[in-house]
């Protein structure tokens, strides 16, 4: 846990850098040129559906509106079909910010911190756009269903904040333990890191993820959770070679 939080502080001041301010420009203003496309393709079809498969039909759905409009709750109804709406957009919206980040701009991180406080951890890897964004579908398309699939249980509290956390964290440990080792370890390295710290890539993304519930720091969010991830897996990533190289010297004595 020690080693996960000094990579979240550290991913805090390396933010400040100037380069890392930078950064968060160019991938936010691509997500939000996405998410207005996927807001005019996607609002209306998703709103026709829900108001006339969702929250319309006969019994006491019909008698549950009709209650709500005598009570002076006549705008219910459309309060909850435009809730409804956002909570099976938003997993699209927080996903592209993500995928943006790991796939685009994680190089730079990467590149930034191996030229700073990482210097001495060689790179033994190598970047491949195509890699990474295979790891960045196959994981978005998991969190998407996974994500609408559990809809059903943000009815039942404190689950409604719980539950999407929970795959927040999951996506940006997918992707971000992949894309924060893949230049600078070969690929048994990558995959015996990841193995070994699979809960801590995981902790991590609660840690980084739980900023989505503070506005506006879930701005930063991507950003800052590629850096907390390049600063925790270039340090495993150097223990682990030290340690190797401290056996291999004890051998040869």
């Amino acid at each position: 846990m020690e080693q996960i939080l000094r990579a979240f502080v550290r991913s805090i001041a390396s933010q400040l850098h100037p380069r890392m301010l930078a950064l968060l420009i160019v991938p936010f203003v691509l997500a939000i040129v996405f998410w207005i496309l996927i807001a005019l393709l996607l609002w209306d079809p998703i709103t026709d559906w829900l108001s006339g498969s969702v929250f319309t039909g006969n019994g006491v759905m019909d008698w549950f509106w009709t209650l709500a409009a005598t009570i002076g709750l006549s705008s219910l109804r459309e309060f909850l079909i435009n809730s409804s709406a956002l909570m099976l957009v938003l997993p699209i919206i927080y996903a592209t910010a993500l995928v943006i980040i790991a796939v685009f701009s994680m190089p730079l991180v990467t590149r930034h911190l191996g030229n700073g406080p990482y210097q001495d951890v060689g790179r033994r890897g190598s970047w491949s756009v195509m890699a990474s964004l295979w790891n960045a579908l196959s994981a978005t398309f998991v969190f998407i269903v996974g994500y609408l699939v559990t809809l059903p249980l943000w009815l039942i509290p404190p689950l409604g904040l719980i539950i999407p956390w929970l795959w927040w964290a999951w996506l940006t440990a997918r992707l971000m333990r992949f894309d924060s080792l893949v230049e600078h370890a070969d690929t048994a390295e990558r995959k015996a890191l990841i193995d070994r710290h699979r809960r801590g890539f995981f902790t991590l993304g609660l840690v980084v993820t739980a900023l989505n519930y503070v506005p506006p720091l879930f701005l930063v969010t991507p950003v800052l959770s590629a850096l907390a991830y390049s600063h925790y897996s270039l340090a495993l990533l150097r223990e682990r070679r030290q340690v190797l190289e401290g056996s291999q010297a004890i051998e040869q004595v």
